[in-house]
């Protein structure tokens, strides 16, 4: 890092701290499997979890969007991601910690948090979110354990896997959205950056916040 930038992600980070208005503290980033299976992509992901941790941000839930259509392809993907991913999160400082679901929702790997919590999930949308959490009630009221006429959205809510809102979701590259927590993000910021995955610094992401904490949020008032 040069001193040009250096002494800009200073201004930035004093930008930020000395600002009246709040760090979010969920912040949600949408990815590819391309953006974090080329050579850096992982070694960048740490990084950016890292640069979470130094901002107190409490939760980043991040989305690996896995593109291949046929299903084996697709496993095999899914599987290949969720292995490397249990090699690198383990490395992270032991105050952060972290849930890792596959495509079908499964819990892969977990470690309780003390400072921060991590979640990414690999190909598991909110579209089957959602889906899977509205059959689990349907089982229960099948089943008698739940009476229908009490089904609320706290209801679903507490099935989701994700349970907590994002204040604001990024999408890197200049990329479209995907579903990933369709439920939970519907009143959240959104943020799109033509910058590169690889590409991304620390400074990036203070832009990020410095632009959300200048924004009112309505809640879909």
């Amino acid at each position: 890092m040069n001193i040009i930038t250096s002494l800009y992600e200073n201004y930035l980070l004093k930008q930020v701290s000395g600002s009246s208005a709040k760090i979010p503290g969920h912040v949600s980033l949408v990815l590819s499997e391309k953006d974090i299976s080329q050579p850096n992509g992982f070694v960048k992901l740490k990084e950016y979890i890292t640069w979470c941790s130094q901002l107190n941000i409490r939760i980043a839930s991040i989305y690996v969007d896995v593109l291949d259509t046929e299903e084996e392809l697709r496993s095999e993907m899914v599987e290949r991601l969720v292995e490397k991913l249990a090699e690198f999160l383990p490395e992270l400082p032991y105050d952060i910690g972290f849930e890792v679901y596959s495509d079908e929702g499964e819990l892969c790997l977990e470690r309780e948090d003390e400072k921060m919590l991590v979640y990414v999930s690999v190909g598991f949308g909110g579209r089957k979110e959602v889906t899977e959490a509205v059959l689990s009630i349907l089982s229960d009221v099948r089943d008698g354990k739940l009476d229908s006429s009490s089904i609320v959205e706290e209801t679903i809510e507490s099935r989701l896997k994700v349970k907590h809102e994002p204040d604001i979701f990024i999408r890197s590259g200049g990329k479209h959205l995907s579903d990933f927590l369709i439920w939970q993000a519907v009143y959240s910021e959104l943020y799109f950056t033509d910058v590169n995955w690889h590409n991304m610094r620390k400074l990036d992401i203070l832009r990020i916040i410095r632009d959300f904490q200048k924004r009112q949020r309505r809640f879909g008032k």
